[in-house]
């Protein structure tokens, strides 16, 4: 049985909570639920075994309503026309989903399965925001049979760097 770990609430909490997470990796393994864009998502590193599965559910979306990004989306539309303002909020939600994956992936010979749960990720404008080497390899399915099938054999195939 692994233990499930979660951001924390309190900034004050961060470290406590890592080097547990840390700890429970070496010994067996660990769940590590965060927020994208929270406290765990930025200058933190979730390399080799401390990061073997990024699981994002759903799209993470900035606020459409916030005054400053509409603002922001209004000049776009100025000066680069209304598909570049369109697709502002597409780009700004796939590089979060990018930086994520980056926690996890830090080096050439660093390897993670990569699950990213909402239909919205089979549309070919939001995968052509993936990096090229991510792109390549994803596969979307429905079926969580399938699903499963294809994490067993991407892990099964990596056993020898486990």
């Amino acid at each position: 049985k692994k233990k499930v770990y979660r951001e924390p609430k309190q900034s004050s909490d961060v470290n406590s909570v890592l080097l547990e997470y840390q700890r429970d990796c070496l010994n067996g393994g660990a769940t590590l639920s965060c927020v994208v864009g929270g406290k765990l998502s930025e200058g933190i590193n979730f390399s080799d075994g401390y990061g073997r599965c990024v699981v994002v559910v759903g799209m993470p979306y900035p606020n459409m309503t916030d005054p400053i990004l509409r603002e922001r989306q209004n000049i776009l539309r100025t000066q680069a026309g209304s598909a570049a303002a369109t697709s502002m909020f597409d780009v700004m939600c796939m590089k979060a989903v990018n930086q994520s994956i980056g926690r996890a992936i830090r080096h050439k010979n660093d390897f993670a399965s990569l699950l990213l749960l909402d239909h919205r990720y089979s549309q070919p404008h939001i995968q052509n925001l993936l990096p090229a080497w991510i792109k390549k390899s994803t596969r979307n399915v429905t079926d969580y049979g399938e699903c499963s099938a294809m994490v067993r054999d991407f892990f099964e195939a990596k056993k020898d760097k486990l």
